[in-house]
């Protein structure tokens, strides 16, 4: 696991989605490109030895003219498709380099289709809290799910927390930088929720968000850790994670 000669740290940064096949032609993921990513692996690019991991194509190939352009012969991309995909690589990259720090932007599934169903009747029942339904169904899965059915349904199953994954299977010891996105929760309870989750992965700092930051007129994002919490406009966290990151390395 030796440095290269270049003598910068080692940072891997995950971006984009993942994709889950539903059929061999059709898909679910989520809305997100993977933007936030490039623009973190461009920001460390002078400083860093770059890794990034990005399921967007375009990407790929404007961070490797990037590279190219600027002779950074310690960046490097690989691109990813599916959950298993981003484990696979993610785990052999960690376990054959020594990454100073990792940063996880990418917006992970948290489920996988596990079957297709058509509904034959459903009927919703009587009590309780939460709305409950009885479902009869079929499944219907093909290579190509027929488009005949009046309704149909999708099985999900829990997919591995990969961000999980890094320290105690996988032995990180650098520098972990998770990102969780919600929707519709106060922020007060956003920065509790984050910085719990943060600490369930081991990680040293945390950046979220609600989805109305993120589309707001003004975007901003917070940066929780183990001293403070504050938030940060969007455009300027690309700057703000690359001067966080490099000065815990340089300490």
């Amino acid at each position: 696991m030796n440095r290269p000669t270049t003598g910068k740290p080692d940072i891997l940064i995950t971006a984009g989605t993942t994709r889950e096949m539903i059929d061999k032609v059709r898909c679910w993921m989520n809305i997100f490109t993977g933007q936030t990513g490039l623009d973190i692996a461009k920001a460390f690019m002078p400083v860093a030895n770059v890794t990034l991991l990005t399921s967007n194509p375009e990407h790929q190939r404007e961070f490797q003219a990037l590279v190219e352009a600027s002779g950074a012969n310690g960046c490097n991309c690989r691109g990813f498709e599916s959950h298993q995909d981003l484990l696979g690589i993610l785990e052999s990259q960690v376990q054959q380099k020594a990454y100073d720090a990792v940063l996880m932007t990418a917006a992970v599934s948290d489920y996988q289709p596990d079957g297709a169903f058509e509904i034959l009747s459903s009927s919703q029942l009587q009590g309780g809290g939460e709305v409950e339904y009885h479902w009869i169904v079929r499944r219907v899965d093909r290579a190509k799910i027929r488009s005949s059915h009046k309704q149909i349904a999708f099985r999900g199953k829990p997919t591995t927390k990969i961000v999980d994954l890094l320290r105690p299977e996988w032995g990180f010891g650098g520098l972990l930088v998770k990102f969780k996105l919600e929707v519709d929760v106060a922020e007060g309870e956003l920065v509790k929720t984050a910085n719990r989750s943060r600490l369930e992965s081991g990680a040293d700092l945390i950046v979220a968000n609600t989805l109305e930051m993120v589309r707001g007129a003004a975007p901003e994002a917070w940066l929780i850790d183990d001293f403070n919490s504050r938030r940060v406009p969007r455009s300027g966290l690309a700057a703000e994670l690359q001067d966080y990151v490099m000065s815990r390395i340089r300490k």
